[in-house]
């Protein structure tokens, strides 16, 4: 553990020119003479945290990434912190840029913006993404098939979300933008041996590969968050709704309704220990399905389940997390989860459990953001992988 923090301090310090005196005043903690990276993110300009991606994910291999977390503060919150009043709040905004690539191929930018302003009454977050993905799937038109069809999927994409707050409560509603333009091929030369699932999965590949597939999406949300740190909350409430229609009249070559319904539970039970449910419920509301490509379809998404594994028009999951704090800066959590996916609502309960379980640690990184960086180990039904945390870890 200590030696993966090591790590990460000697990262952060390269932003700045490195020596004795600036490790100490800007990357440790006075109240505890801990490592901490609170002044160096607020208070030196262009400042950022780096965070180190280790990709074990199933679907795309292994590989390795860096994310730079941006912190901006206003000339508020400069002022409180300089009068020592600041509390453990966010900035007015968060810049994020990253760039990883994989031993499969895969590899992609990308670059985001989360921001909190008007007295986070106005809530904004943005991301455009242009990947070169080798991904395998196992969903084709409606069908499951065991070995999976690697696809190559390449192009940009990009998602907007912009909220208001209602009143002076915990609720917002505001809209979503999405799009895609995906490129989709075939990232080797495959046989199938079930000859039905053979020629249909092969006359869904005729109809798509090589084609740019057009996606564009707008839709509705609402959300109620009742969190006391959005990007680690220790306690309260997440729920959000959102409703996505993609239509040849707003620039989609697909016509079809995407919905999530989600809920994000944390419970503060007492000073050294938390307790934290997620449920989530995805759905595609599309007349012919097998027209979707695959990517297109949830999927189920928890740790150490390779991604786009487990697909379908309807798709449920759930998992638990418990928290042990050893003392202010070290935390243990453990988690377990389940999760399935079906071509309808009313398939679900017969659907195959894709079940998952781990451990993992936390350190508070950032002490007055409350941002706490980690290591997650899962396993799934095929795998088991690792994960780099930074902040929740939904």
């Amino acid at each position: 553990m200590l030696k993966r923090i090591t790590l990460i301090a000697c990262m952060v310090t390269t932003a700045s020119p490195v020596s004795a005196d600036f490790f100490r005043d800007y990357m440790i903690d006075p109240e505890d003479g801990m490592l901490d990276s609170s002044r160096f993110l607020s208070e030196l300009p262009m400042s950022f945290m780096p965070v180190p991606v280790v990709i074990t994910e199933p679907a795309v291999g292994n590989g390795l990434g860096i994310v730079g977390v941006f912190f901006h503060e206003s000339d508020e919150q400069k002022a409180m912190r300089v009068d020592g009043d600041a509390p453990a709040i966010l900035p007015n905004n968060i810049s994020i840029l990253g760039v990883a690539a994989t031993e499969n191929g895969t590899r992609g930018v990308a670059a985001g913006h989360l921001g909190f302003w008007r007295n986070d009454t106005i809530r904004y977050r943005g991301f455009a993404l242009v990947p070169d993905l080798n991904l395998d799937f196992y969903t084709f038109a409606g069908h499951t098939i065991d070995r999976p069809v690697e696809l190559n999927l390449k192009g940009p994409a990009a998602l907007q979300e912009l909220k208001f707050r209602v009143a002076a409560s915990p609720w917002m509603v505001g809209v979503r933008q999405s799009y895609r333009q995906v490129e989709l091929d075939l990232a080797e030369d495959i046989q199938l041996p079930n000859p039905r699932l053979n020629a249909a999965v092969n006359q869904f590949l005729d109809n798509h590969l090589g084609d740019k597939i057009r996606t564009s999406g707008l839709g509705v949300l609402a959300e109620y968050d009742s969190r006391d740190n959005p990007m680690a909350p220790q306690d309260g409430l997440y729920y959000a709704a959102n409703y996505v229609w993609y239509g040849d009249s707003i620039g989609s070559d697909l016509n079809y309704g995407s919905y999530t319904l989600e809920g994000l539970n944390y419970w503060n039970v007492n000073e050294h220990f938390n307790f934290a449910l997620r449920f989530q419920y995805d759905g595609v509301d599309a007349g012919d399905s097998a027209r979707l490509p695959p990517y297109v379809l949830p999927f189920v998404d928890l740790r150490g389940i390779p991604a786009v594994r487990y697909q379908g028009k309807a798709v449920a999951v759930a998992e638990i997390e418990a928290t042990w704090k050893a003392s202010m800066r070290w935390r243990f959590n453990a988690f377990s989860g389940g999760g399935r996916a079906a071509e309808s609502a009313s398939e679900l309960s017969e659907a195959e459990v894709a079940n998952n379980y781990g451990a993992g640690f936390r350190y508070l990184m950032a002490r007055r953001y409350g941002m706490t960086m980690g290591v997650d180990v899962a396993r799934g039904p095929e795998e088991t992988a690792w994960y780099i945390q930074a902040g929740s870890s939904w």
